[in-house]
């Protein structure tokens, strides 16, 4: 099995082999669900942090009895397999306010013990602010302190700063090769396409830290020769927010493009600023998680997201951008507004997708990306 195959392996699955290998060598897994999470507070405390994912999810029929139709998809789809069973395995989850419909989670998560004492018994909420401040980052600063202190009452472990440095520096490296494969798709020879970039990352937030930095390694090994842009291809920028289903990606590349750049939550925000190794670990956490690439939901940091747009543009050789939103989904919806009026103002074309995760309509997506390709191509021959 090659390194792709393994990816692909890996990504497609809830659980994976080398879950349970550490799981029958008596390591605890802790689930959370945002990129906002600090990783490295739950590898110094002994934990292999574990992303929830919906991959392999059978519908949102029993998600369904706790949330709205309104209400996201991708926490539907999550909640419904936590009905089933399906993260069991885990030793607890930790909850973020990224949006009301994923702080909801865990509101029904507890409830859900409760009534059926199912799944894991620690349920912790993490609060973020939604600003970038200074008072902002001391508030964050004290609600790492209190998730140290959650973690080490509940499970009878010890937290060091010597243990966080170490975590720290970890991360740093799994950020570092992550970002040197991204960083190849600046050239004409494109190393991945914009669906094994998805899958790589949802791969690696799923294995321990150790295995995924080897992983990598194995990547960019790999990718030092491969091309997968074909002639004429449109090199591609996707923002959006949680995008699990490569196929969803694959089809829109297979209509003419690769995407070579991204602000996605599985994408480039994985790897944007790595944590300073020389400043006390819980601060220096919290000023990173805080200020890295952000999502629509801090509030006063669209300066820097149109910055890192523009940039992005100019440096993988973009040609096109795509939004892509899940329904019901505000954040997104006022970001692609907001998007739409950047790529208007750097003379770049844009197209605005909606879905729902999982919700088929590869048809409608495939006609409208292809009118968008189609247009480009016509732009392009009248200019010249």
């Amino acid at each position: 099995m090659d390194i792709f195959d393994e990816i692909r392996s890996i990504a497609r699955k809830t659980q994976n082999p080398y879950l349970k290998e550490a799981r029958s060598a008596g390591q605890k897994i802790m689930g959370y669900l945002c990129s906002y999470m600090p990783e490295e507070i739950l590898h110094a405390a002994g934990f292999i942090p574990y992303r929830l994912r919906t991959v392999e999810s059978l519908g949102t029929e029993k998600g369904d009895l706790y949330y709205s139709a309104l209400n996201c998809s991708f926490v539907r789809h999550c909640f419904d397999k936590a009905v089933r069973g399906d993260f069991d395995f885990l030793d607890g989850v930790i909850f973020f306010n990224g949006c009301d419909h994923s702080r909801r989670m865990y509101d029904n998560w507890r409830d859900l013990y409760r009534e059926r004492q199912a799944g894991p018994g620690f349920l912790h909420m993490l609060i973020a602010p939604h600003k970038i401040s200074q008072t902002a980052l001391n508030r964050y600063t004290d609600e790492l302190a209190k998730l140290v202190r959650a973690l080490e009452e509940s499970f009878g472990v010890k937290i060091t700063d010597q243990k966080l440095h170490n975590s720290i520096c970890l991360y740093n490296e799994k950020r570092s090769l992550l970002a040197q494969i991204f960083a190849m798709r600046k050239g004409d020879q494109v190393p991945l396409t914009g669906a094994e970039s998805i899958r790589l990352v949802l791969a690696l937030n799923a294995v321990p830290v150790e295995k995924a930095v080897g992983l990598l390694e194995k990547m960019i090994d790999a990718c030092q020769d491969r091309n997968v842009a074909k002639p004429g291809d449109l090199r591609l920028f996707m923002a959006g927010g949680c995008m699990e289903e490569t196929d969803h990606m694959q089809l829109i590349e297979d209509q003419g493009g690769i995407v070579v750049a991204d602000n996605l939550c599985l994408g480039a925000r994985s790897v944007h600023t790595p944590i300073e190794e020389d400043l006390p670990p819980v601060p220096a956490i919290a000023r990173r998680y805080l200020t890295h690439l952000s999502c629509p939901r801090m509030v006063n940091d669209f300066s820097s997201r149109s910055q890192y747009f523009e940039e992005a543009i100019r440096d993988f050789s973009v040609d096109a951008v795509i939004t892509d939103k899940l329904m019901f989904c505000d954040l997104w919806g006022g970001e692609a507004f907001l998007l739409k009026s950047e790529a208007k103002r750097l003379g770049i074309p844009i197209l605005t997708l909606e879905r729902e995760m999982h919700g088929g309509a590869a048809g409608q997506v495939q006609t409208r990306v292809q009118a968008f390709f189609e247009k480009i191509a016509n732009l392009t021959q009248d200019d010249a």
